[in-house]
């Protein structure tokens, strides 16, 4: 039947949300290993343990998709050159603006790769059942 080739076989929300999963799953750990090596020296439960356990909630309707992490609040301070005081820290590593941002910017191209790579097979697998329907109108 025609209808059946105008269905996609995956929804390109679905290849976005597993890609998301990934890169969110990556930025974590790579926050967790921060954690552990500069901001490990704070009292329990620690930073990188929390980071660790995290997961995030990726929910997807079919066009959108929307990524919910929910950070401690205290990372958000660590990142901080100063301290609320204005005095500059002794010990400072970025954890929060810098690895986020640039991880996230860093990843869109894969995740716009991947998108683009599943139009691209939807493409293929739509003219190549469009032939196929083609052939068999002509052996009619």
């Amino acid at each position: 039947m025609l209808t059946n080739l105008y269905t996609r076989s995956t929804p390109l929300s679905a290849v976005v949300a597993d890609s998301a999963k990934e890169i969110m799953r990556l930025l974590l750990q790579r926050q967790a290993a921060i954690a552990s090596m500069d901001y490990n020296r704070r009292r329990s439960p620690h930073l990188s343990d929390l980071l660790t356990g995290m997961q995030a909630q990726v929910d997807r309707t079919d066009d959108e998709v929307q990524i919910q992490l929910n950070y401690p609040a205290t990372i958000r301070f660590l990142d901080l050159k100063k301290t609320k005081y204005g005095k500059k820290k002794r010990v400072y590593s970025p954890i929060y603006n810098r690895p986020l941002f640039g991880h996230l910017y860093g990843r869109g191209y894969s995740l716009s790769n991947a998108v683009n790579m599943a139009i691209q097979q939807e493409y293929r697998n739509y003219f190549a059942n469009l032939q196929n329907v083609m052939k068999t109108i002509d052996l009619l």
